[in-house]
């Protein structure tokens, strides 16, 4: 298992710094045609700010139940003019944390559509890493990578907020 996702990381890893990244992302870029395609931005920002929101109010939670004696609303959190850092880590940490979850999300929703998945289906053959299956594991190794780091320095700035 952790050889595979090394060996995963790797190739992620050498097709991005591999000179010409560009160019082959918008060779991959242009096969991308369907109206369909036109779903992936909305239901994805939505998945994203769902995932945002519930990342910022179960991190609230949990530092509100591991410190009864300081609970508080999160709208107090707004209102508070101390620790102007920790809001910010707070925040933009959880923002970079819900990217990956939202993507994760907004895949599957968006393949529950089946006229939507044969026409991702026709666009993904023979394309690196295009494929569903390898979306969702670049997506999980992705959130693991940066979502749960994210989590825990949110976290960590919710117990410096007063």
């Amino acid at each position: 298992m952790k050889s595979a996702q090394r060996s995963r990381i790797a190739n992620i890893g050498s097709e991005v710094t591999t000179k010409g990244y560009f160019g082959r992302a918008q060779q991959r870029a242009v096969r991308r045609k369907s109206p369909w395609n036109l779903l992936d931005l909305p239901v994805g920002f939505f998945c994203m700010a769902l995932a945002g929101w519930a990342i910022v109010r179960g991190v609230w939670g949990l530092r509100n139940l591991l410190m009864p004696q300081q609970s508080r609303w999160l709208s107090a959190v707004f209102h508070s003019q101390v620790h102007q850092i920790a809001h910010i880590v707070f925040f933009v940490a959880s923002l970079f944390a819900c990217v990956p979850i939202g993507m994760l999300m907004s895949n599957v929703i968006l393949w529950c559509i089946p006229a939507y998945r044969r026409e991702a289906d026709r666009e993904a053959k023979s394309v690196w890493h295009a494929s569903f299956l390898d979306a969702q594991k670049d997506l999980s190794l992705f959130a693991l990578c940066i979502g749960i780091p994210a989590i825990l320095a949110s976290f960590a700035a919710a117990l410096v907020l007063p």
